[in-house]
C-alpha cells in the first residue's frame, strides 16, 4: 500500500509541476502581447508628432540640401523621394538623391518623448514622389490630388478649390520592454 501511495504521489507531483509551468507560461505570453499593444498604443504618439512636425520638415531647404549633398549624412528623419520597397519584414527601405536603395538607420533616428519609461517612439517621413531630389514636378512625380480641368476638384457633386495636395508617408518606429517593436505608417497630406 506504501508502494502505491509513494507512485500516487510522484504522479500529483509531475501534474503539479506541469500546471505550474503552463499556468506560468499563460502569463509570460499574456504579457507578451500587453506589451504589443502598448507598443501600438505609443506609435499614436508617432503619428501626431509627425503631423505637428510635417510642416517644418518638409521645407524646400531640405530638399535642395539632399540634392546637393546626395545622400542624408546625419539624423533624417525627411526622405524627399518615397521608399521604394520593403525587406522581408516589410519595414520601408528608402533611397537617397542617387536612387542607391538602403535600410533606414533607425538608431540614428531622433526620439520622440514617451509617456511611459522603456519605450522608444522614432519616426521617419518620406514624400511620396518618384524620382531624384529635389522633385519639381509635384503633379506629375509625386502622388497628389490635381485638380480636373477648369481648376476644380469634384467629389460627390461637392466642388473643391484648385489646390494640389502632395502626400507623404510617416513610418513609425516603436521599441519597448522584452524586445518588443512596432511599426506602424500613415498617409499624411500637406
Amino acid at each position: 500500500m506504501l508502494f502505491l501511495a509513494l507512485i500516487a504521489l510522484v504522479a500529483m507531483t509531475i501534474a503539479a509541476l506541469a500546471l505550474i509551468r503552463a499556468v506560468d507560461t499563460a502569463n509570460v505570453i499574456s504579457g507578451n502581447f500587453a506589451f504589443k499593444q502598448s507598443t501600438l498604443q505609443m506609435a499614436d504618439i508617432g503619428i501626431e508628432r509627425a503631423v505637428t512636425d510635417l510642416p517644418t520638415i518638409t521645407s524646400t531647404s531640405l530638399d535642395a540640401a539632399w540634392s546637393s549633398a546626395g545622400a542624408c549624412t546625419t539624423a533624417c528623419q525627411y526622405y524627399p523621394t518615397m521608399a521604394a520597397t520593403t525587406d522581408s519584414k516589410g519595414k520601408p527601405l528608402t533611397a537617397d538623391a542617387n536612387g542607391v536603395v538602403y535600410t533606414i538607420d533607425w538608431n540614428a533616428v531622433p526620439t520622440v518623448t514617451s509617456p511611459l519609461s522603456g519605450y522608444e517612439i522614432r519616426y521617419v517621413i518620406d514624400r511620396l514622389c518618384q524620382g531624384p531630389a529635389p522633385v519639381t514636378d509635384l503633379v506629375g512625380k509625386c502622388l497628389s490630388d490635381t485638380p480636373i480641368s477648369g481648376g476644380t476638384k469634384k467629389s460627390g457633386g461637392i466642388v473643391f478649390s484648385a489646390t494640389n495636395t502632395v502626400y507623404y508617408r510617416a513610418t513609425v518606429r516603436v521599441t519597448g520592454p522584452r524586445n518588443t517593436e512596432s511599426y506602424v505608417q500613415a498617409i499624411l497630406s500637406r
